[in-house]
C-alpha cells in the first residue's frame, strides 16, 4: 500500500477544509484512488484553529487504506497561520521524492521550520488572492494548483473538473486563473529545486 499523507492548518475561513476535499475529489472521483479526509476545528469556527488531513492510497488495485487519518511525517503540508506553523518541524516532512510544505507568508511572519526543510516553497497566497482576484477566497484555488503541480497524484483534467464541481460558475474563470497562478509558482518551485541540485 502506498500512502500518501497531507495536512492542510490553519484558521477558520482561509478554506483549509474546503481545500482538502477538492484534494480528494480530484484523487479519488477523477483518478478511482482510495481517498479519506479528517477534519478538525476549534469551538470559533471563523478565525479558530482548523486543520484537515487526507490520506491517498497511490496503489489503483489495492484501493485500500487501513488507517483514515495522516501520519507524520507527511508527504505535504499546507501550513496557512503562525499557530500552525509553530507545531512543524522538519522532521514533519517525509525524506524523498515526497516532503513537501507549502506556506503563505502574508499570515505568517515567523517560520524558523521552513528555512530548514528544503522543499519549502513560499507563497503569499492571501495578498495575490485579494490584489489579483479581489477576494481572499481564491486563496484555495491558487493553493490547489500549487498543489496538483507539486504533489502528482491526479492530473491537471482532474483537477479542472474538481474546480467546475465546488466553484459557482460565475467565478469558474477568475478560479481557473487561480489554479493557473498556484500552478507556474509551484513549476518555477521545481525548476529551481532541479537547476540546485545538479540535474
Amino acid at each position: 500500500m502506498a500512502r500518501y499523507e497531507i495536512r492542510v492548518a490553519g484558521f477558520g475561513g482561509q478554506g483549509v477544509i474546503t481545500l482538502s476535499k477538492m484534494i480528494v475529489m480530484a484523487s479519488a472521483l477523477y483518478e478511482n484512488l482510495a481517498a479519506t479526509q479528517t477534519e478538525a476545528y476549534s469551538a470559533a469556527a471563523r478565525g479558530g484553529r482548523c486543520w484537515a488531513e487526507v490520506v491517498v492510497d497511490l496503489d489503483k488495485e489495492m484501493k485500500l487504506i487501513d488507517y483514515p487519518k495522516a501520519l507524520e511525517p507527511y508527504d505535504f503540508l499546507i501550513i496557512l497561520s503562525e499557530e500552525s506553523a509553530k507545531d512543524v518541524k522538519p522532521s514533519s516532512l517525509k525524506k524523498g521524492d515526497s516532503g513537501f510544505l507549502i506556506w503563505d507568508p502574508s499570515t505568517i511572519q515567523k517560520f524558523r521550520a521552513a528555512k530548514r526543510i528544503s522543499k519549502a516553497l513560499s507563497i503569499p497566497v492571501q495578498k495575490l488572492a485579494l490584489e489579483k482576484f479581489g477576494n481572499t477566497v481564491y486563496g484555495n484555488t491558487i493553493l490547489f494548483g500549487a498543489f496538483t503541480a507539486l504533489s502528482g497524484i491526479f492530473s491537471e483534467e482532474s483537477a479542472l473538473k474538481t474546480i467546475q464541481e465546488f466553484v459557482p460558475s460565475a467565478t469558474l474563470d477568475k478560479n481557473i486563473e487561480a489554479f493557473e497562478l498556484g500552478k507556474l509558482e509551484a513549476q518555477d518551485f521545481l525548476k529551481k529545486l532541479k537547476e540546485e541540485g545538479g540535474n
